[in-house]
């Protein structure tokens, strides 16, 4: 059950995605959804999106490699599901 993201209704058109360095490769180019900072007191969290560019350790690049984000640091994610 997901704890954050919504696929039913928010994230409608994404599917789970569990984060590590084969399944990033497989998937470069591909638009994801993640939470990565929750606020425990207030329940808070913002959903970030952006498009897979690559990986290199334990940091996820994306959007060209304009943003990055610490893999371990992910507490949910998903990923677009293509409409072919």
């Amino acid at each position: 059950m997901e704890k954050y993201l919504d696929f039913e209704k928010e994230e409608k058109g994404y599917q789970r995605f569990y984060v590590n360095r084969e399944n990033v490769r497989a998937n470069i180019g591909k638009t994801i959804c993640y939470v990565d900072r929750v606020d425990p007191y207030r329940g808070y969290y913002t959903v970030h999106y952006g498009i897979i560019h690559s990986i290199r350790y334990s940091r996820l690049f994306l959007n060209n490699m304009e943003h990055e984000v610490d893999i371990r640091d992910i507490k949910e994610a998903g990923i677009k599901i293509d409409d072919n």
